[in-house]
């Protein structure tokens, strides 16, 4: 008798399916499971995803155990009950039968009687992709114009909106909420900019619809809604998940909505008449703020962002100040600021301090070859852990054979038993056989001093001669954080207290600073070819980027076990 097959049923529905007679979940499941039954399938596991669209593969948390557990292996065929219940756009629904395909398991829709193991099932497969893309984006079309019909009348489609309530689709006002909107609305009408009534309504003790604090950009959308004056839009935002900013829409819809206003009509003006003078496109500046995101905030641990502030005569001082305080202000956390000059300067002294002091890149490589050789010995444990569970299943397996044919065990009782060790047994083979690839491809073989020196100074030196984006992407290879002091004495100001290095230097890694640092150098190389940095003079040659750093690079790398070791040094 031929071994049954292990099958998993997945079934879906949306919210608006729910009501179909028909299409409901526990329908598809009857149906399923009389399909596999006449098939000779064993069903080991259901995946259900009710009340989620078909629409894209992400918002379907099911769908993605799935696609996990397939990875594993855990079962042979997927049963649907139509191709539809998979994904109702072809791409999406290409991107599941190839995963599927991958791990060698076939996808049987039971109702539209394909099975793509085949040729033949899977070209109907594509076709039935295309007819589902076709159905959701009629249906789509469909829903979209009766909204649009409705925010022609005034009538409100959905949503949240702090000072409201939506009852049965209409805005009622909620007037603990309608109170921070209009001081919201007071304070621009004052003249306050965004940031400084960030701090007024925060310090309040005001907070947004879903009980967090206010930011900078939850003010803007407020005083920007017309909403407030008792305007309904719609369709400003076109396909947002996919478009982002090219998703706004110019011809969107504005109409006298049913709703009470919050705000009078000639403060509204008032206020965008204020908007309007105070706005301004920011120029880039062309001083470079290379460690923004790196320097962390020494209270809160936030990356710390530019900022500016005048001095005497005008002149204008960059800082690096902490990111909460930026966008929501003094009551998320202080300033904590720190001279963005001073701070740079130091961090290029240490780094270099890093290079030429050979006992401190010393002691760092010691580290690092340490942590190497360290870094594979919890996988060599895990690998005979598995192994010792893999000789347990296959001796319970014979332990259950022996029985069966001393007639002291039945087959009806056999069967689950020998199924649930046989998939036990496969799970730790296939886990066996990804601890063996990451020990395949672990390197203990301790890191060269001359090479990391000599890459490390390659970095160094290109960080001299490139513009600002690109020193950025270059030190974010070699720091993972930087710490600040929380004392700022008077005259002195802060100061960096420790420089996180976090070297990755995994295959992929290392190809990436290859060839960011080919790419640097032939953009860069007319300034290369005259330049003396730090007492190095850089040759312009195609081997000092091109040829040289790549066989340090081949010899310096982690382990994908344990790739980003880092190390506190300064």
């Amino acid at each position: 008798m031929p071994e049954q097959k292990k099958a998993v049923i997945y079934a879906r529905v949306s919210t608006e399916e729910q009501a179909n007679e028909g299409f409901s979940i526990q329908a598809q499941l009857e149906e399923l499971h009389r399909y596999a039954e006449l098939q000779k399938m064993v069903v080991v596991n259901e995946y259900v995803d009710e009340g989620f669209s078909g629409k894209n593969i992400t918002g379907r948390p099911k769908m993605q155990q799935l696609l996990k557990d397939a990875s594993l292996r855990k079962f042979e065929v997927v049963l649907v009950y139509k191709m539809d219940r998979i994904a109702r756009n072809l791409k999406d629904a290409l991107e599941i039968h190839d995963e599927l395909q991958r791990n060698d398991i076939k996808l049987v829709s039971a109702i539209d009687n394909y099975d793509t193991s085949t040729p033949m099932g899977k070209m109907v497969f594509q076709i039935m992709g295309s007819f589902a893309e076709l159905e959701r984006n009629t249906i789509v079309g469909r829903v979209k114009m009766g909204m649009t019909q409705r925010a022609k009348l005034g009538k409100f489609n959905g949503g949240q909106c702090l000072g409201y309530d939506s009852v049965s689709k209409t805005l009622v006002v909620n007037e603990s909420e309608a109170l921070i909107v209009r001081e919201i609305f007071n304070l621009a009408e004052q003249g306050l900019g965004y940031k400084a009534i960030v701090s007024r309504i925060n310090e309040k003790g005001y907070r947004t619809k879903k009980g967090n604090q206010f930011a900078v950009n939850a003010v803007k959308e407020i005083l920007s809604n017309p909403i407030y004056i008792g305007k309904i839009r719609f369709n400003k935002l076109e396909n947002w998940n996919e478009k982002r900013r090219k998703g706004r829409n110019k011809d969107f819809i504005l109409a006298d909505g049913e709703h009470q206003p919050l705000i009078q009509l000639e403060q509204w003006e008032r206020v965008q008449e204020i908007r309007q003078k105070r706005s301004y496109k920011p120029k880039r500046s062309n001083d470079p703020y290379i460690l923004s995101g790196l320097i962390k905030c020494p209270m809160c641990g936030t990356g710390m962002v530019p900022g500016t502030s005048k001095g005497e005569g005008g002149r204008s001082y960059r800082y690096y100040i902490c990111g909460q305080h930026h966008n929501k202000g003094r009551t998320a956390c202080k300033a904590n600021s720190i001279r963005a000059d001073i701070a740079e300067n130091e961090v290029m002294e240490q780094l270099s301090l890093l290079i030429t002091r050979s006992g401190e890149l010393q002691h760092l490589l010691a580290m690092i070859n340490e942590q190497r050789i360290n870094a594979i010995q919890p996988v060599l444990e895990e690998k005979a852990m598995i192994q010792s569970k893999i000789k347990q299943c296959e001796s319970k397996i014979n332990r259950l054979v022996e029985e069966l044919l001393d007639g002291t065990i039945s087959k009806t009782i056999l069967t689950p038993k020998l199924n649930q060790l046989e998939e036990d047994k496969n799970q730790f083979e296939h886990q066996l056989t990804q601890l063996d690839t990451s020990l395949t491809k672990a390197d203990t073989t301790p890191i060269d001093y001359e090479a990391l020196r000599t890459l490390l100074t390659d970095l160094h030196q290109t960080l001299s001669v490139v513009d600002a984006d690109h020193k950025k992407a270059l030190l974010r290879l070699v720091i993972k954080e930087i710490q600040i002091s929380k004392d700022a004495p008077r005259g002195i100001g802060r100061r960096i207290e420790k420089i996180i290095y976090s070297f990755d230097f995994t295959d992929a890694a290392s190809q990436n600073i290859f060839d960011l640092i080919d790419m640097l150098y032939h953009e860069f190389k007319d300034r290369l070819s005259h330049l003396k940095v730090s007492g190095y003079e850089l040759v312009p040659s195609e081997s000092l980027l091109k040829g040289t750093p790549i066989l340090p690079l081949a010899m310096i790398r982690f382990t994908s076990i344990d790739p980003k070791c880092a190390v506190n040094l300064f």
